[in-house]
């Protein structure tokens, strides 16, 4: 039987991170979105998000030694192209934003917020960082011990109070029915990118999916 992670272990893990980022919103990003504009505070702010999220996936995954993943660290980069499932996911979610948006609008037109930089913010940077943190590590490690829906469940419930960080700091400060909202539909897109996952192993489709669901609605909103 392979070694597994304890729950206890990766609840510190995630405790810890989640009190980071808490401290990284207040401290570092919060400053930088008064203080700078345009393509230095998008620069900036990558930075910040790369270092950190994809600085704490690696570091995790380094500290686990041989306590192995259910899929491979390495293994889990490779793209799977006869995922085709992944394909017909993608299609339904363009489908859904652009139809959304449609209705919403009385027809499409890019958002009067949206700037250049934030093709950088919403569609290079955050898919790549959020899927490797928490489907390439934290859903991984908890697929070991549980069942697919378990741990597919406790990793979406997850995944949505990490972005409690943000709305916490978030000037003016989002209403309570924004963060009921908010928070239900990122824990279901966290259900749907620990499905793509566990459907082909690799962490490409589920970023793809991440990627196009943040920039179309930050483009069509």
């Amino acid at each position: 039987m392979k070694n597994r992670l304890s729950l206890a272990r990766l609840g510190i893990q995630f405790a810890g991170f989640w009190l980071l980022w808490l401290i990284v919103q207040s401290l570092l990003n919060t400053p930088i979105e008064r203080r700078l504009t345009g393509w230095p505070q998008e620069f900036a702010l990558d930075a910040i998000k790369l270092i950190v999220w994809l600085g704490a996936a690696w570091w995790f995954i380094h500290r686990a030694g041989d306590q192995p993943l259910a899929t491979g660290s390495r293994e889990q980069w490779r793209p799977n192209w006869r995922f085709a499932a992944g394909y017909f996911v993608w299609g339904l979610v363009v489908v859904y934003l652009v139809g959304q948006a449609w209705l919403a609008h009385h027809g499409l037109r890019i958002s009067p917020t949206f700037i250049p930089q934030y093709w950088g913010r919403y569609f290079l940077v955050v898919g790549v960082a959020e899927e490797f943190l928490f489907r390439g590590y934290f859903y991984n490690a908890l697929r070991n011990r549980f069942s697919f829906g378990l741990a597919n469940t406790i990793q979406a419930l997850a995944f949505a109070s990490m972005h409690i960080p943000r709305y916490l700091t978030t000037v003016p400060a989002m209403s309570p029915l924004a963060w009921i909202t908010n928070l239900i539909t990122v824990a279901m897109l966290g259900l749907l990118f620990g499905w793509l996952y566990e459907r082909s192993h690799s962490l490409w489709p589920g970023i793809v999916v991440h990627m196009t669901w943040d920039i179309l609605v930050t483009l069509l909103g």
